[in-house]
């Protein structure tokens, strides 16, 4: 113990500065050491009105930390783009999905736009469709007293059965005005229903 002792009396000036030496190394680590970046969610741009529909020009992408960052929020503007804020909201408040709603199905439309179910008699049809793509009605008098007439052009397929149901046919819906949709509906107690793709 004397012996060590007497090592340590003769060299403290070296562990001295030694010590010194490692204070300053640590405390250098310490401040070049990346700082936590948070996680990044989306805020509001701006301030925005109750009932705006959000573009990608509202919202920006910031950094919070983790233990602030509220649930259900999100860093993808795909999700949020095109919806409508529930309330009003100031700029930098994040945006969850208790603040913006799921944009309707039939957002994007022209005013007066309604959706309307055509049953197709043949369910292979569907094969030959996709949502998105424009198509004819065409209705078929099952009597063969007329023939074949298109009933409705150019309508806008928003929908298509994953399965099947009970009822006979196969069910599609479609984007149209109310005065085509009336006449498909018509159409339906009395035809047999189909679908040509349109040019557009």
């Amino acid at each position: 113990m004397h012996r060590i002792a007497r090592l340590t009396l003769r060299h403290r000036r070296l562990l001295a500065a030694l010590c010194a030496g490692l204070s300053v190394l640590l405390a250098a680590g310490a401040v070049t050491r990346d700082p936590d970046p948070g996680r990044h969610v989306l805020v509001a741009a701006h301030d925005l009105a109750s009932g705006t529909v959000l573009t990608d020009d509202d919202v920006r992408l910031a950094a919070l930390p983790p233990d602030a960052v509220p649930a259900h929020s999100t860093a993808s503007r795909d999700a949020v783009v095109g919806r409508t804020v529930a309330g009003p909201m100031r700029r930098g408040e994040v945006l969850t999905d208790a603040r913006v709603l799921h944009a309707g199905r039939m957002t994007g439309y022209p005013r007066g736009t309604v959706l309307a179910t055509v049953r197709l008699a043949d369910a292979d049809a569907l094969t030959t469709v996709r949502v998105g793509e424009s198509v004819d009605v065409v209705a078929v008098d099952p009597e063969g007293s007329e023939g074949p007439r298109v009933i409705a052009r150019d309508v806008e397929i928003v929908s298509i059965p994953s399965g099947s149901d009970d009822s006979p046919g196969a069910p599609i819906r479609v984007a149209t005005s109310e005065k085509t949709a009336l006449t498909l509906a018509r159409a339906a107690l009395e035809s047999r229903l189909s679908v040509l793709v349109s040019g557009g």
